[in-house]
């Protein structure tokens, strides 16, 4: 028994399978994550190993080859660069699989650098291991100016705006940029240091035995596994200058403690006044327009606050409003498509019902699609709703042979509509499986080939129109003979000479005088490709668009060493 036979005999079972997938396709369409692109996580690592004040050569000797050592036994690299310099050492790492898990890859190259510890320098600064992900861009762009200066209002920037801001779920961080963070400043007197019969080392020794957070493993109790870190680190500064260095001196008695402001080598600027920035970011997990709307929301309720009524909050990017400007402009222009397309099924069907059950295939067709997304891990973004949209147009192609096919059948066995739809249905069965199949099978590579940038967006595209081809077909077969079966048989066209009779004599036609004239249609055939290749060779290419988002940057270029004021100074001359 056929699939179309199973649906005619059991209307009720059919109806009650597409009903419960549209329903589960709605909820999960709902839910599902809203980004700009799709994440993509390239393989490879940078390690930054800080050590000012060195020569290349000492660096490279006494922190680059222990480290370059220890990082070429990790499996599977495929290319490893490294530099050293006067400020430290890079290493950037390659992996040949781009199905590894970069944070995985991370983490074992901390693991393995932290083992070889006691190999590098004992001075040597808090190295980093970045990884790069196309997410790691802020959600919200946050400007914040006023008439004082808020160069120096970091902890007020802090508990008013980032800690607030941190609470909301999904924000993974809140970064500040244009107020440098306050640090403790030793300065230590050598006479005094001197005259205590102490050296650096041991003054160096002792703020490390007191001030650490280590790992100490974990427990487990219960099925709980609860993690041991004995903390041992001083709280404010007065516990730093009563710490005892020696028998009877104190820390305060061989140097001045103090705060001072971080270094800082950027600065930003807002209609000409000294701004600071805050870049909100989103848990790998979160809704990108969710986290961006709470994060908004919290901003406009800091700025009505009395106490920062004189301050300025320019917002310069939202990526949750381009991403949802988007999508409704790819949204509007499905619906512009769909009415099209209604439009040219009736021109040629005339027949309203008719029209309207085949038009019902893209909507089910589109919610089944996006069920499967939300099930499948897969997100709303513009690449996937672009194949979407790129499927619209065929959503409909196997409803309409499936129809033409039955309504032909109808016409030879009126009175047993039944009858008509399975054998019509059947008739083209094959010819719809083997066109489903070939449009999807040509996106087969993007989903198995090899593993890249380009591969990766297209798969977004490539998984949309063959899920949502799939599920026409599964219309096709199913839901139309189901519902055909039940319909009257649309009349007879009336008008010889319509519109409709006129193209089918003038259609038969041209494919008789084809089959009549095989050369020249074959070289007419060979002319217009070779034609279309000429345009095609003369198209620019490139991987984006041109679109330079409404946003312009200048870029200037520094001969000489200027301080960040002189910088500054010259830039506010533009």
């Amino acid at each position: 028994m056929s699939i179309a036979e199973l649906s005619i005999k059991r209307p009720v079972s059919a109806i009650m399978l597409f009903v419960s997938l549209t329903v589960i396709g709605l909820i999960a369409a709902f839910r599902l994550p809203l980004e700009a692109f799709p994440e993509v996580s390239p393989p490879f690592i940078f390690v930054q190993l800080p050590y000012v004040g060195s020569t290349p050569e000492e660096v490279e000797r006494t922190v680059l080859r222990p480290v370059e050592e220890t990082l070429s036994t990790m499996p599977g690299i495929k290319r490893m660069d490294t530099s050293a310099d006067a400020n430290g050492a890079q290493l950037f790492i390659q992996f040949t699989d781009w199905e590894r898990d970069v944070a995985i890859a991370a983490s074992d190259a901390r693991e393995r650098i932290d083992a070889i510890r006691a190999d590098l320098p004992d001075d040597l600064q808090r190295y980093l291991v970045l990884k790069f992900s196309t997410t790691d861009q802020p959600v919200l762009r946050v400007r914040l100016s006023s008439q004082m200066d808020l160069t120096g209002a970091y902890d007020m920037i802090d508990r008013e705006f980032k800690r607030r801001i941190e609470r909301i779920p999904g924000v993974a961080r809140v970064d500040i940029s244009g107020a440098p963070a306050n640090e403790v400043e030793i300065a230590i007197n050598q006479d005094r240091l001197t005259a205590h019969n102490l050296g650096l080392n041991d003054l160096t020794t002792r703020l490390q035995s007191v001030n650490f957070s280590v790992s100490a493993g974990t427990i487990t109790d219960g099925g709980m596994r609860l993690r041991v870190q004995p903390v041992g680190e001083l709280t404010d500064l007065q516990q730093l200058r009563d710490l005892v260095i020696a028998s009877g001196v104190r820390l305060s008695d061989i140097a001045d403690v103090r705060l001072k402001q971080e270094r800082m080598d950027m600065g930003r600027r807002l209609d000409g006044k000294k701004a600071v920035g805050l870049d909100i970011f989103k848990e790998r997990n979160a809704n990108l327009v969710e986290v961006s709307k709470a994060a908004l929301a919290e901003v406009e309720n800091i700025r009505k606050e009395p106490a920062l009524s004189d301050l300025q909050v320019k917002i310069i990017e939202n990526q949750g409003d381009n991403v949802t400007t988007s999508l409704l402009e790819l949204a509007e222009a499905g619906a512009i498509g769909l009415v099209l397309s209604i439009a040219v099924l009736f021109f040629f069907l005339r027949h309203w019902p008719s029209t309207m059950m085949v038009t019902l295939a893209i909507p089910i067709c589109f919610i089944m699609t996006l069920g499967f997304m939300y099930f499948a891990g897969v997100t709303l973004n513009i690449l996937s709703m672009m194949g979407l949209l790129l499927a619209i147009g065929m959503l409909v192609d196997n409803a309409v042979v499936v129809v033409e096919s039955i309504y032909q059948e109808r016409e030879r066995m009126p009175g047993q509509p039944r009858l008509a739809s399975i054998v019509g249905t059947r008739h083209v069965a094959i010819a719809l499986s083997a066109g489903t199949l070939c449009h999807c099978i040509v996106f087969v590579p993007n989903l198995f080939g090899e593993r890249n940038f380009l591969s990766i967006y297209l798969s977004q595209i490539a998984i949309t129109i063959s899920v949502s081809l799939l599920a026409s077909w599964l219309v096709a077969v199913s839901l139309i003979p189901m519902l055909s079966a039940r319909m009257k048989t649309p009349p007879a066209v009336g008008n010889p000479d319509g519109i409709i009779p006129r193209l089918q004599k003038r259609y038969a036609g041209l494919l008789r005088w084809t089959l009549e004239h095989r050369g020249k249609s074959v070289m007419g055939i060979l002319l217009i490709i070779a034609v279309s290749i000429v345009p095609m060779v003369l198209t620019k290419k490139n991987m984006f668009g041109g679109d330079d988002g409404g946003e312009t940057n200048i870029f200037y270029q520094w001969k000489g060493s200027y301080s960040l004021q002189q910088i500054s100074d010259e830039v506010l001359k533009v």
